[in-house]
């Protein structure tokens, strides 16, 4: 009997080895590391903090052990090459006027940046304009790596002509500005990207404007006129999220959230952190501790995660069931009805971000929520401890006050970051039908 139960006790270990391991060594293949500072500069696409917050969730329920600080100091209007357009209602930010000082006071491990939607001028292409930004983004690595600091850089994301119809200008024209731009300034934005992505060898590069272009171009296969912006310049939430996947992926982000494999037959897990299994009911029961994923914003487009394939390439969360006779079966967590599903889809492996009921799930939309509230109190204070010559950008609340209100957040959102403990069980369908004498609840649409 002991034996066994050492033998049990062997093969338990070994299973969460397996999976500590192969997380492991994903978390080796990622560059940010833990207890690491990373700086977000950029223009009014960074400051909306969308991407920011993504990557943000991303980074705390993936790591629920370690701890990352991101500042997201992007500023509105800003350009790295100090260019303005004429009808600008005052001289664009340079961001060299005020990145010594951001270095000073926060002392990254990376900074991000992402510049040139606002360097181009909406105008068309200048060979002086084209020189002048890629002598300034060499200069901004300079100085971000002279101060110790890993440079991570973004493409500009695409402006989108397709929202900005009639209010766009040919070539010739004798002026343009970001509300009347030219008419094939992506063309502009394109040029300065290709550029960017040359440069791969020496930095990471993150390719923003050919992931959004191939989002859209996704999504507009059967929606031909989608748009991520309003103005072609800003993207929405769904645009954000097409950024944030790039960003994760250009950092080495891994891909898997968490995953159990049981064999039910042998009342025995083959992988994950998984305990108690037992038979019940003609089907399963087990507990499982796993991480959250990665949320999936309720305000996205249903297009977003099948067309920036997030789940495959950075949120893979999958319970898998072999050896269960054949059939539909009830999936439960707790008392509370999760789903409907087949023997071979079990077998296969489940989706379980499909289920919106699970604690996972839910813990990650309210952990979403949580991040903004945090970011929206430290980021403006930050810029505004740090400086800048924007004018009419309103000030953050003073960095100490910042910090005091945004403890109680942190201390929350660490809490609600930890792996949960899901009480499952799977049961034949006919079997609840013959007890009950009614059918289960309908299977939630997505099914497995």
């Amino acid at each position: 009997m002991k034996l066994g139960l050492l033998c049990a006790g062997l093969m338990a270990a070994c299973v969460l080895a397996s999976g500590t391991e192969r997380t492991e060594a994903a978390s080796r293949r990622f560059l940010l590391k833990d207890g690491q500072k990373v700086l977000l500069l950029g223009d009014s696409i960074t400051n909306a903090g969308g991407y920011t917050q993504y990557v943000d969730a991303y980074l705390r329920t993936r790591f629920p052990a370690q701890h990352f600080d991101l500042y997201n100091l992007g500023l509105p209007s800003e350009t790295v090459t100090g260019l303005s357009e004429p009808d600008h209602p005052y001289p664009r930010p340079d961001v060299h006027t005020r990145i010594t000082r951001a270095l000073e006071r926060i002392k990254p491990d990376v900074v991000v940046a992402c510049y040139g939607m606002n360097d181009g001028i909406y105008y068309p292409f200048s060979e002086e304009r084209f020189e002048k930004y890629q002598q300034s983004m060499r200069d901004l690595m300079a100085r971000a790596e002279g101060a110790g600091a890993k440079v991570v850089l973004l493409t500009p994301p695409p402006f989108d002509p397709v929202p900005m119809k009639g209010k766009l200008l040919p070539a010739g024209a004798p002026k343009y500005s970001w509300v009347a731009p030219y008419e094939r300034y992506n063309d502009v934005l394109a040029r300065y990207a290709d550029w960017l992505l040359t440069l791969r060898p020496q930095v990471p590069v993150g390719d923003l404007q050919h992931a959004t272009m191939s989002y859209l171009a996704a999504t507009r296969r059967t929606e031909p006129g989608f748009a991520i912006t309003g103005d072609g310049v800003h993207p929405n939430l769904n645009g954000h999220a097409v950024i944030a996947v790039e960003l994760l992926n250009t950092l080495g982000a891994p891909a898997e959230v968490d995953r159990a494999e049981i064999d039910a037959r042998g009342l025995k897990a083959t992988y994950g952190q998984v305990s108690g299994i037992a038979a019940d009911q003609g089907g399963l029961r087990f507990e499982w501790v796993s991480r959250l994923p990665m949320p999936e914003d309720p305000a996205w487009d249903p297009s977003v995660v099948p067309n920036t394939h997030l789940e495959e390439r950075l949120n893979q969360h999958r319970l898998v069931i072999k050896g269960l006779a054949p059939g539909r079966y009830a999936l439960y967590e707790g008392n509370a009805h999760v789903g409907e599903i087949s023997a071979p889809e079990l077998a296969k492996g489940i989706d379980l971000l499909r289920y919106p009921v699970l604690s996972t799930n839910r813990n990650a939309i309210e952990l979403l929520k949580l991040v903004r509230q945090r970011e929206r109190l430290l980021s403006p204070a930050w810029l505004t401890s740090v400086g800048h010559s924007r004018p009419g950008t309103p000030a953050g609340l003073p960095l100490d006050e910042a910090q005091r209100q945004a403890a109680p957040l942190e201390e929350k959102l660490r809490e609600l970051a930890q792996p949960v403990k899901l009480s499952l069980r799977v049961v034949p369908v006919q079997n609840l039908e013959r007890q009950n004498g009614s059918t289960i609840p309908a299977a939630r649409e997505g099914g497995a």
